[in-house]
């Protein structure tokens, strides 16, 4: 029992080291930033990605630091990974819309169902982390609630407890849903960006006919994959068959 406590408290210490590290280059990346030294920023940040932190926050900045570099395709990248982990990244929507007017080539994308559109909104008002709290702090007040209909004498606390187990299980229900899907936005994202220029293929072999061109920075949806090559689809319909080595996957 002595060991595990020991080894508890040196968990701790080594986590509390790690955020207490992460924080101290975070700190001194977004100094070189301001400084306009870029490229130093830049390996701060990358450094701390390597360790294996990844935050909505983190990717902006990467995604800032590539944009002030002029290198598009990866501000766009990184843009979008941060609205992966946070859609509510107001900042990095902001900026992902001025890199993308940017581009050498424009999707205009297809219609979108009303209830779709409303329906992402919703999922998108936090962020997965965010939906999961909210669903758990919904379900502690359930349970609060039910506790107070069962064991308080008083029928005023008894008639409180009701209706604070109803509202809540109502909203627990619509958090889990929410949590759920945007956990699975995430876990199953199909998404890549365009990194070189590219002719898209036919078919999955490279003497196919040419069927159109895409250009860095574009965003794909990847469908399928044969022979070394990806069928992706652009926001407008066109799908047909491009490189792997020319994409880079946002799940990566």
């Amino acid at each position: 029992m002595k060991k595990f406590f020991v080894y508890i408290a040196l968990s701790l210490i080594s986590l509390g080291l790690f955020s207490g590290n992460i924080e101290t280059m975070t700190d001194s990346a977004q100094n070189y930033f301001m400084q306009t030294r870029y490229v130093d920023a830049l390996q701060l940040y990358d450094s701390v990605s390597n360790m294996g932190y990844s935050s909505s926050d983190l990717y902006y900045n990467i995604g800032n630091c590539y944009y002030r570099l002029n290198d598009l395709p990866n501000s766009v990248y990184y843009y979008e990974k941060a609205l992966m982990l946070d859609p509510s990244n107001s900042d990095a929507e902001f900026n992902l819309n001025i890199a993308n007017r940017q581009l050498k080539q424009i999707v205009e994308p297809l219609p979108v169902p009303f209830y779709t559109r409303w329906g992402m909104k919703i999922l998108n008002i936090v962020s997965s982390d965010a939906w999961t709290i909210l669903n758990i702090i919904f379900l502690v007040l359930t349970l609060a609630g039910i506790a107070l209909y069962l064991f308080m004498g008083r029928i005023a606390l008894r008639k409180l407890g009701f209706s604070i187990a109803v509202i809540s299980l109502v909203f627990f229900i619509i958090t889990a849903i929410c949590a759920y899907k945007s956990s699975v936005v995430i876990s199953e994202n199909n998404y890549a960006i365009v990194f070189e220029q590219s002719m898209v293929k036919s078919s999955p072999n490279a003497d196919a006919v040419n069927s159109f061109e895409v250009y860095e920075g574009i965003k794909v949806q990847v469908v399928d994959s044969a022979n070394g090559m990806y069928n992706i689809k652009l926001a407008d319909g066109k799908e047909g068959w491009m490189e792997m080595s020319d994409v880079k996957m946002l799940a990566e």
